[in-house]
C-alpha cells in the first residue's frame, strides 16, 4: 500500500518527468473519471473561470519544475563524488554503535554505498537546493519579507543541521549504549548495514525536523496568526506534547525520548523569549 511519502515522491517525479501541463491533464481526467464532474463542470461555467486562472497557475507549476530539476541535478555530481569514498563515510557513521556491521543479501553492501552516496551527494548540494527554494518563493515577497523570511531561512537551515549534529553525537551513543544493554551471551546483536543506516538517518532527521519548532512558533507570532499569550498559556500541554513527540520520532526507548523532548523544550522557551523581543522591538519602531 501507498503512504503518504510514497504518494509525494510519485507527483514530483510526475512533475518533473511530465511537466506541469500533462500532470493538470491528468489530474483533471481522473477527477472527471472518478466523481463525474465533467457535464457539471460544463454546465456551470466551472471551465471558463478555470482557464482564467489557469496560465498563472501553469506557470508556478513550470517554475517548480524548473527548480526541481536543477535541485536534482545538482545532486548527482556529489553523489558521484561522493561514491569512491562511501566506504570512509560508512566507517565514520559507525562510530555510535562501535560494532561491525553485516550485510545479509548479496546486494545489500552495494545498496547501502550507493545509499551513502546519495546522502553526502544530497548534504552537500543542499546550498544549492536551498538556493533554488529561495529563487522560488522570493518573487512572492515584499521587501520586508524577504528580510524576514531570508534571515528564518539561514535560521531553519542552522538548526536542521544543529538537531542533526546533536542526534549523532548525543543521541545515537546513548541510544547504543542503553539498546544493546539488553544483549547477552546467547543473544548478540549483529546488526545489518541496511537496517542500521536507515534506523540513523530517521532519527538524525526526526532531530532535524524536531528543532524547527522555534521557526514555526516564532512565524506564527510574527505573523499574528497565534498570540504569544496563547503560547504561554499553553506552556504545560506543550512540555506534554514535546514528550509524545518524542515518543513517537525516536526510538522505542525511554532514553531518546526524553533526549529529544527535554530540547524540543527548551526551544520552546527559547522561541518565546525571541518572539517577545522581536514585539518589543516591533512596538518601539511603530
Amino acid at each position: 500500500m501507498l503512504g503518504f511519502n510514497e504518494i509525494m515522491v510519485v507527483l514530483v517525479l510526475a512533475l518533473v518527468v511530465l511537466g506541469p501541463e500533462r500532470v493538470i491533464d491528468m489530474i483533471r481526467s481522473l477527477r472527471r473519471e472518478t466523481e463525474g464532474l465533467k457535464g457539471e463542470i460544463l454546465r456551470e461555467g466551472g471551465m471558463e473561470d478555470q482557464g482564467e486562472e489557469e496560465p498563472g497557475f501553469v506557470y508556478h507549476l513550470e517554475e517548480l519544475r524548473r527548480r526541481l530539476i536543477i535541485s536534482v541535478v545538482s545532486i548527482v555530481p556529489f553523489a558521484a563524488a561522493a561514491f569512491p569514498f562511501a566506504p570512509k563515510i560508512i566507517q565514520f557513521f559507525r562510530h555510535p554503535y562501535g560494532g561491525n556491521l553485516i550485510f545479509i543479501a548479496p546486494t545489500e553492501a552495494f545498496v547501502v554505498n550507493i545509499k551513502v552516496a546519495l546522502a553526502t551527494g544530497v548534504a552537500c548540494a543542499f546550498p544549492v537546493i536551498a538556493f533554488q527554494m529561495w529563487r522560488f518563493i522570493a518573487p512572492g515577497l515584499y521587501p520586508r519579507e524577504k528580510k524576514v523570511f531570508l534571515t528564518l531561512f539561514v535560521a531553519s537551515i542552522a538548526l536542521f543541521a544543529g538537531g542533526m549534529v546533536f542526534a549523532y553525537f548525543g543521541i545515537l551513543p546513548l541510544a547504543f549504549k542503553f539498546l544493546l544493554q539488553f544483549s547477552a551471551p546467547w543473544f548478540q546483536p549483529m546488526l545489518t548495514a541496511g537496517k542500521y543506516f536507515s534506523f540513523i538517518f530517521k532519527l538524525m532527521i526526526a532531530f532535524g525536523l524536531a528543532f524547527q519548532l522555534p521557526i514555526v512558533i516564532f512565524f506564527l507570532v510574527a505573523a499574528d496568526l497565534v498570540s504569544l499569550e496563547t503560547f504561554s498559556s499553553y506552556r504545560r500541554a506543550i512540555w506534554v506534547v514535546s514528550f509524545v513527540v518524542g515518543a513517537v520520532l525516536t526510538p522505542p526507548d525511554v532514553l531518546s525520548q526524553v533526549m529529544m523532548s527535554l530540547p524540543l523544550i527548551l526551544l520552546f522557551e527559547a522561541s518565546l523569549l525571541v518572539s517577545r523581543l522581536y514585539i518589543k522591538a516591533r512596538k518601539a519602531t511603530k
